[in-house]
């Protein structure tokens, strides 16, 4: 178990995936952006005694879309911004933001469930590579997005410690070191060779309440499996062609070499 608290590391960044944040259908950093605000505001009104619970429930309901991506996972209305800088994303019901009084009975899950649960990423992350992480990534929204994708987080480690020899030390991980690092998890922000023939989260794929793990082709384009299939699969990706294929394993092998000798350098 990781000594990190994931789900809030720090004032600048937290992970709101287990609440459902990244299933909607539109799930794009201004829809979700305006979601958050809207619910922020209108929890204030409750807060105030202008609206009960249920009156912010079904507004809520109301306004949003409702569409998801996996339909089996719930998406937690009471998500929202949990500081004035709107950094941090987090429950609305928690005890924290609600003088002591514990409404999360309120939620879909319950108080129990939510205070209990630990995502995947707590069993299958080591220490060092979320302490990396953490360093790199002052974003909520990107922060979600790469510490809840185990895949993603170990391909890049698994990639780069036999060519240091050693496994990444935090501490070692320079400033330009560290921007290798943070491009390499702002794929997840902009790729441009994602699927969008069919929902995906990831490698996920669903058809109603039923998944898959998507798969690429390599046979079509006359190739072996890329050494960076993982990574692509965690991207949601489709290539048309082996140029694609091909231009895109540059940019990840520019992306490994560089941390790589960054990290090596000695100021």
């Amino acid at each position: 178990m990781l000594a990190t608290h994931l789900c809030q590391p720090d004032a600048g960044k937290s992970c709101g995936a287990c609440c459902g944040l990244y299933n909607y259908a539109d799930s794009t950093r201004p829809e979700l952006m305006r979601r958050l605000v809207a619910r922020t505001e209108r929890m204030q009104l409750v807060r105030s005694g202008v609206i009960t619970l249920s009156e912010y429930r079904a507004e809520t309901e109301a306004s949003e879309d409702q569409r998801r991506i996996y339909e089996t996972i719930y998406t937690c209305e009471f998500l929202g911004f949990i500081d004035v800088g709107r950094r941090a994303v987090g429950c609305l019901l928690h005890p924290a933001g609600n003088g002591g009084n514990d409404l999360r009975d309120e939620s879909f899950y319950g108080q129990k469930l939510c205070a209990g649960h630990f995502c995947p990423s707590y069993q299958k992350l080591c220490q060092h590579e979320v302490d990396c992480l953490l360093h790199v990534i002052d974003d909520w929204y990107l922060y979600g997005a790469v510490i809840t994708d185990i895949d993603f987080v170990k391909e890049f480690f698994r990639l780069v410690e036999p060519r240091l020899g050693e496994s990444v030390r935090p501490q070692a991980v320079n400033d330009r070191a560290a921007a290798w690092l943070k491009a390499y998890c702002e794929l997840k922000l902009d790729w441009p060779w994602r699927d969008q023939s069919r929902p995906r989260f990831g490698k996920y794929f669903f058809v109603g309440e039923d998944y898959d793990i998507a798969r690429i082709n390599y046979d079509t384009l006359g190739v072996n499996p890329s050494i960076y299939d993982r990574v692509f699969l965690s991207l949601a990706s489709h290539f048309a062609t082996l140029a694609d294929l091909r231009a895109v394993e540059r940019r990840l092998g520019q992306i490994m070499e560089g941390f790589v000798y960054e990290y090596r350098s000695v100021d």
